[in-house]
Formats: structure tokens, C-alpha cells, sequence
């Protein structure tokens, strides 16, 4: 028997075991249904023989259960402290009591508070916790007031005096063990500057304050796994910080937001990957959507702190290092972390797309339509050696987003010798693509 017909009988051999296996899967996903429609109607059965009223009280108890120890006075704490908060705005605008009294009235608020924390630990703890939180989110509020707008105390006896209550209020969450504290002590405390006074000439001592505040995030983080508490920071942090760069925004203060905003990008970032780094588990889905969230905040952050401009280079280099921060995130987790493939992949994706913009944003016509076909091709040579579905897909896609803009945008601008040139482009490389996929459809379909 020669090679040819060695090759022809294993062949043959090899398409009747590929059959007979695709034989034994349709049977297995057969019984599978099978017992998933027993599974279910029995359940059914249940559901059915049970009392109905029985369950509906037990539903409402719950209802009843969530609003009365949880929600009322959670939502009670939080119209207390904004009121207590426009109550001192009130009397400053009315000039109704001394810069001192409105301080200590403050205080007195925010220690009441904490007195009333301590006498209800023992027997009410939830509400106690709750308690305790206004508490320290009034006393930071005043405290910042204090300094920042009277003048009352030093930075220093002011700076020290934040650092005290922040390490307190982390260690009494930990004590408490409730992510209320530091979701309404800590993360609350942001926006009481914006309800006390519309200063805006104080916007390093500002950032300061919310950089205190989410050291003790962090922490709390990564000592109690409280990442929701770090999400709602991370959100508010860049909120504010991406509305004073946009609206207030000082040239003369260029170096402070280069410096916060480094600071919260990193701080995050910690937050996102403090379970993998220090307790091993396994990073979620909602960790790689924080992450994106986080580098999408610094690019736009970026933009309005250096003074983008569509007229000169500036938007497209901005573009460019956040696309490069971005692959260095990706190519950092593919050598550290190898099973952490969904976190990786949409930073390359968001590290791609800042790429694909940096080159609509540098350059324009006829040399963005060959520089995103080149890109696609690189693409997909890379899909193709390695054999990843994703990155042979997300080549496709931008040879389809570039034949949309050559056809829909470039044709109306294009010379006829700028539309023979990338016509003839697309589709000699839409004709490799397809040569790639008949001669490699073994290794990459199996067939």
C-alpha cells in the first residue's frame, strides 16, 4: 500500500470517528434536555402543592424587613447630613452667627451623633453603625470648613487632625464590620464641600482631602474585600475630578491635576486587582469593566487638564499614550496572570480603539483609511498565528468600519486616484483574508 492510499484510509477512518462522535454529542444534549424538563416539571409540582398566602407573607416580611432596617435610616442619615450641611451654607449667606459658632455648632452636630453611635451599639449595632458614619462624615465636612474657607486651623493641625479621623473611621468599619460606614463616613464626605460653599480657589486642598479619604478606601478594600465601596469612590472621585478640570479648570494649576489625577488612577487600579495581588481570587467580570471605566476616566481627564485641541497635535498624542498605557496593563496581566483572559482582552480591545482614534486624530484622508487596513492586517496575521478568535473577529470588524468610511465619507472627498487606491487596497485584502480562511480552515474550524 502506498502513501496515497495510507492517507486516503485514515482519512476515511478519521471522518468516521469525527461522525460517531458528533453522534454521541447530539444523544448526550438529548438525555441532558431530557432530565432538565423532568428537573422543572417536578419543580413545578412543588411550587404548585405549596400555600400561596404563607409565601406572600414571608415576601412582604422581607420587603418590610429591607425598608424598616435597612433603608429608612440609611436614607434618614444621609437627608440629615445634607441638611445639617445647607443649614451651615444657610448661615453663612445670612451671616446669622460668628465664623466660630457655625464651627462649633457643627461639631457639636457630628459629636452628638457619635454619642448617640456609642449609646446604641450594644443593642442596636446596625443603627448605630449608620449613626456613626453621619457622625464622621459631619465632623469631616467641618473640619475641611474650618480650614479652608475661615481659616480657623493651620494645614498642618488641619492635615493631621483628616489623617486621625480617617485611620478612625477605617478602623471602626473594621470593628463594625459594616461597608455602611465606610460607604457613607468616607465616600460621603466627598460632596459636603460643594453643599457648604462654591469656593473654587482651593482645588489642591480639595483633592487632598478626597486623597485621604480614598487611601482609607483602599484600605478598607483590600483588608475587608469591600470592593463595591471602592467602585462608588472610584465613580464620584473622577466625577468631580473630571467636572473641575472641565468647567474650572486653571492653567496655572496644570501640575496639580497631573499629580491627582495620577494618584486616583493608581489608587484604583490598586483597588481593582488588591483581591488577586493579596488574597489570590480570581478577578471579576465587574473588576475588568472598573478597569476600562478607569482608564476611559484618565483619558478624559487627560484632555482637559493638558488642553486638548483639534487643531494642533495635542488631542492625538493624549490619545496615543493612553493607548500605550493601556497595552502595557494588557501585556502586565497576560505575563502575570494568564487565566485573567476577559480583563486582558478588553484592555487590548480599549488599547486598539485609542490606537485606531490616535490615527483618525493625527492624520486624515487617504493615509487613515491605509493606516487602519494595515492595522487590521497585523490583526489578523496575529489571529491567525495564534489562533484566537477575538482577534481575527476584531480585524474583520475594522476592515468593515473602514469600507463604511470609504464608501460613505471618503468617497465624497477622495480624488479618483485616492478612491482607485484604496479600493484596489480593501480588495486585494479582503481577497487574502479569505485565501487565509480556505487555507488554514483546518486548523482554525478543525474541518
Amino acid at each position: 500500500m502506498n502513501n496515497e492510499d495510507t492517507t486516503e484510509s485514515l482519512r476515511a477512518e478519521a471522518d468516521r470517528l469525527y461522525k460517531q462522535l458528533e453522534h454521541n454529542y447530539n444523544e448526550l444534549k438529548l438525555l441532558y434536555r431530557k432530565i432538565e424538563q423532568l428537573e422543572n416539571r417536578n419543580r413545578n409540582i412543588s411550587s404548585s402543592s405549596s400555600q400561596l398566602a404563607p409565601k406572600k407573607i414571608v415576601e412582604n416580611w422581607h420587603l418590610e424587613n429591607f425598608i424598616g432596617l435597612k433603608l429608612i435610616h440609611l436614607v434618614g442619615i444621609v437627608i440629615l447630613v445634607i441638611g445639617l450641611s445647607i443649614g451651615v451654607k444657610y448661615a453663612i449667606d445670612k451671616n446669622l452667627i460668628s465664623e466660630g459658632m457655625r464651627i462649633v455648632l457643627a461639631y457639636t452636630a457630628g459629636v452628638v451623633l457619635y454619642g448617640l453611635s456609642v449609646w446604641l451599639k450594644r443593642n442596636y449595632k446596625s443603627f448605630s453603625a449608620i449613626l456613626f458614619s453621619g457622625a464622621m462624615a459631619s465632623i469631616y465636612f467641618t473640619t475641611y470648613a474650618a480650614f479652608v474657607y475661615y481659616q480657623l486651623f493651620s494645614f498642618a493641625t488641619a492635615f493631621v487632625f483628616m489623617i486621625v479621623l480617617t485611620v478612625y473611621t477605617v478602623y471602626e468599619a473594621i470593628r463594625y464590620n459594616r461597608q455602611e460606614i465606610a460607604l457613607l463616613g468616607l465616600v460621603g464626605a466627598y460632596a459636603i464641600p460643594f453643599l457648604i460653599s462654591q469656593n473654587n480657589d482651593k482645588a489642591q486642598l480639595f483633592f487632598l482631602y478626597i486623597t485621604l479619604i480614598n487611601i482609607g478606601i483602599v484600605f478598607l478594600s483590600i483588608k475587608k474585600n469591600w470592593k463595591p465601596v471602592g467602585y462608588v469612590a472610584q465613580a464620584i472621585t473622577w466625577v468631580l475630578f473630571i467636572a473641575w478640570a472641565a468647567i474650572r479648570f486653571d492653567v496655572r494649576l496644570q501640575w496639580i491635576g497631573f499629580l491627582f489625577m495620577s494618584i486616583f488612577f493608581l489608587l484604583f487600579l490598586l483597588n481593582i486587582l488588591s483581591a488577586k495581588l493579596f488574597k489570590r481570587i480570581p478577578l471579576t467580570i465587574w473588576d475588568a469593566y472598573a478597569i476600562v471605566l478607569n482608564n476611559a476616566a484618565l483619558y478624559f481627564a487627560s484632555l482637559f487638564v493638558v488642553g486638548y485641541s483639534f487643531s494642533d497635535t495635542t488631542i492625538s498624542l493624549i490619545t496615543f499614550c493612553l493607548s500605550v498605557i493601556a497595552a502595557a496593563e494588557a501585556i502586565a496581566i497576560h505575563f502575570t496572570w494568564t487565566e485573567e483572559s476577559l480583563i486582558k482582552r478588553m484592555l487590548a480591545g480599549l488599547a486598539l480603539i485609542l490606537f485606531i482614534v490616535f490615527i483618525a486624530f493625527n492624520w486624515n484622508g487617504v493615509t487613515v483609511t491605509l493606516l487602519w487596513l494595515l492595522t487590521s492586517v497585523i490583526i489578523f496575521s496575529g489571529g491567525v498565528y495564534r489562533k484566537p478568535v477575538p482577534l481575527r473577529l476584531t480585524a474583520i470588524l475594522l476592515i468593515g468600519i473602514t469600507l463604511l468610511k470609504l464608501v460613505l465619507l471618503d468617497s465624497l472627498s477622495f480624488s479618483p486616484v485616492q478612491k482607485i487606491i484604496s479600493y484596489l487596497v480593501l480588495g486585494v485584502l479582503l481577497l487574502i483574508v479569505s485565501f487565509f480562511y480556505q487555507k488554514f480552515r483546518k486548523q482554525l474550524f478543525g474541518e
